[in-house]
């Protein structure tokens, strides 16, 4: 199953203008952002942009706040809140990013068209590329998101960025079912990136699924072999590489093979329950 990337880029690394006390102030934010309680997130924010010294402190409050409210399914509020962001570049972006929270993508492209990468600010240009990519991608427009995705990664130095980048082209060509080389050489730059946060595991577990289900076998339990070593004794990637490797295996037609992974896979301490509900499922399918 290819579980896609989301691109809701709201923690932008803060520049000189954020003064320790608006950090302090900011992170407490975050806790109920974090926590789920988006209408007390909101709430805070707003009290936070009123009591701002900077332009730029304001419009990030104010930027945190429309999201919040966005994530509290209040759509025309959260656009009301990013109008009276008072940068117009920070503005412009939060609707895109309200639009792909609430998953709007016909007016996502449209706030999108907005975007000046000549007078942006560098941290706003990459996560606005890959929303526009995401919703080129979600209307079924591949080219058109694979061109965003491209020029997104012109625009980010992180590593961890251009993985994402490389993830959503990969994703997609698998998606059209046309381009099955396009997805394998994707994957394969999200390899050499090297990136960190499980996007390296990612592209193993889903490269070594592309592979096997070409009939490429021992070339997936290779990337499936790689990914054991990078599992970083996570349950979550122990418990998906056991699974990869049942699924390989069944592939091959070797149902005893197969079930010995998927057992293991649902024996994993602190493996999330929806990895064990899908090892169940395995099993079940899997026939004597």
């Amino acid at each position: 199953m290819i579980r896609p990337i989301l691109f809701l880029i709201t923690i932008i690394a803060l520049p000189a203008w954020a003064e320790p006390h608006f950090i302090a102030e900011r992170q407490e934010g975050l806790k109920l952002v974090q926590s789920g309680k988006h209408a007390e997130a909101a709430a805070f924010f707003v009290k936070l942009a009123d009591t701002a010294a900077k332009p730029e402190q304001k419009a990030d409050a104010l930027s945190h706040a429309a999201l919040a409210t966005a994530r509290n399914k209040q759509l025309e509020a959260a656009l009301l809140l990013a109008d009276k962001i008072p940068l117009k570049p920070d503005a412009d972006f939060t609707k895109a990013q309200i639009y792909l929270e609430t998953r709007k993508w016909a007016e996502l492209l449209t706030a999108a068209e907005r975007l000046d990468a000549d007078s942006w600010p560098d941290a706003l240009i990459y996560p606005t590329l890959m929303a526009r990519a995401r919703a080129h991608s979600a209307l079924g427009e591949m080219a058109a998101a694979e061109v965003d995705a491209r020029e997104a990664m012109k625009h980010t130095i992180s590593l961890n960025n251009q993985a994402a980048a490389w993830h959503q082209i990969a994703q997609n060509a698998q998606r059209s079912g046309k381009d099955q080389t396009k997805a394998l050489e994707a994957y394969a730059e999200m390899i050499r990136l090297n990136p960190s946060g499980g996007s390296l595991q990612r592209a193993l577990n889903e490269r070594s699924r592309l592979l096997s289900a070409l009939g490429k076998h021992d070339v997936a339990l290779a990337d499936l072999a790689e990914l054991d070593k990078n599992t970083r004794n996570d349950p979550h990637w122990i418990c998906t590489a056991l699974m990869g490797y049942g699924d390989v295996y069944r592939d091959m037609g070797d149902k005893a093979r197969a079930r010995q992974s998927f057992e293991q896979a649902a024996k994993v301490p602190g493996a999330p329950a929806v990895l064990l509900d899908e090892v169940k499922k395995k099993l079940a399918e899997l026939k004597p």
